[in-house]
């Protein structure tokens, strides 16, 4: 059977778009979804930390995520104090922890913020969650 040239040219055309669209869901499938990150914000989590663990501080000012080694529990829970001043190691942004709560909520329902002078939320720390 003898196919004419235009058949030929849509059908290739058809099969390629088929990859290139394959190939692209394949990359926008890969890696770790956010489901495998736990955002620390409570100081709680801060305590469960160890020296040698590494999390991410997300910088919303920069829009980049850089990885924190943990030095010491002690070092840990700075990051966590109200009022203490954060560093981003990529733009050297200073941020500010300040904990929310609600006037009659108990001290479990505190929640962890990092603003920048402005006092927008700018930041936050996660760590890899456990895998299934």
């Amino acid at each position: 059977m003898i196919i004419p040239r235009i058949m030929k040219s849509k059908l290739v055309r058809s099969f390629l778009a088929v990859a290139v669209l394959g190939v692209i869901a394949s990359l926008a499938y890969a890696g770790t979804g956010p489901q495998y990150w736990q955002t620390l914000r409570k100081p709680d989590d801060f305590k469960k930390l160890k020296a040698g663990e590494k999390v991410a501080f997300v910088c919303n000012q920069c829009k980049t995520v850089s990885e924190v080694t943990v030095a010491s529990p002690a070092h840990a829970m700075e990051q966590c104090k109200e009022g203490a001043t954060v560093t981003c190691p990529s733009c050297n942004a200073k941020t500010k922890v300040v904990v929310k709560r609600q006037r009659n909520d108990p001290p479990t329902r505190e929640e962890l913020v990092y603003v920048n002078d402005k006092g927008e939320e700018c930041a936050f720390f996660a760590k890899p969650g456990a895998t299934k």
